[in-house]
């Protein structure tokens, strides 16, 4: 599989079979990963990487947090959405539930696949990432660089991700449970796993803009 295969074959998976990835699959994944470029090779990402009983510990955790609390994210989340971000929001949801075959006016559906978010969509593993906070934009850069290496990777190596902002709205759990110190910065989490291949969820298939709408080519 080449980068463009791996690029045109990566999706974010909603749904995983509950088989654990064996160690060494896991240990190549990441030692590939970590050949990620950064900032003067600070190297700045911070991995915690749960299976088995971390796992559940984790998961009931966030499941209890979203109970009893407030998302609190180390990094806040965008509120606005202006035009055309909006518009690929809004086509990114209507895509989702679409495939879930929730309706816009199911609020209890739409609140179940919301939790779903904190369930793991089923995952046999988290990846947790953080940084320590004095990077700034910078080191959250270098961060992607590595995320987009680390989901590659794993699509190459026939594993399925899911990038997850909201598991990052709940810092305290992630501190709690994978020993995140303080003075590292949770940016998201990830869930990892093999694809449930017969979940109707992971048919959803966003698009992507024109490239006039990202990138201009200047010649003089």
């Amino acid at each position: 599989m080449t980068v463009k295969d791996a690029l045109a074959a990566r999706k974010s998976v909603r749904a995983f079979r509950p088989d654990p990835v064996p160690a060494e699959v896991l240990e190549e994944l990441f030692t590939t990963a970590q050949r990620a470029p950064s900032w003067c090779n600070i190297q700045p990402w911070r991995a915690v990487v749960t299976s088995g009983a971390a796992t559940t510990r984790l998961r009931d955790a966030l499941l209890e947090a979203t109970r009893t609390g407030m998302p609190a994210p180390d990094a806040g989340f965008p509120i606005d959405y202006p035009e055309p971000y909006g518009s690929h929001r809004k086509e990114c949801g209507k895509v989702l539930y679409g495939a879930m075959g929730i309706a816009r006016d199911d609020k209890a559906g739409r609140f179940d696949a919301w939790l779903r978010n904190y369930q793991l969509f089923g995952a046999p593993h988290a990846v947790m990432v953080s940084m320590a906070r004095t990077w700034g934009i910078y080191g959250a850069l270098d961060v992607g660089c590595w995320l987009q290496s680390l989901m590659l990777t794993a699509t190459e190596l026939g594993l399925a991700t899911c990038a997850q902002a909201s598991l990052g709205a709940y810092p305290g759990v992630a501190r709690a449970v994978c020993a995140i110190p303080d003075d590292e910065q949770l940016l998201f989490g990830l869930s990892l796993g093999y694809e449930d291949s017969a979940a109707p969820v992971n048919e959803a298939r966003t698009s992507r803009s024109p490239l006039p709408a990202n990138v201009r080519f200047l010649t003089t």
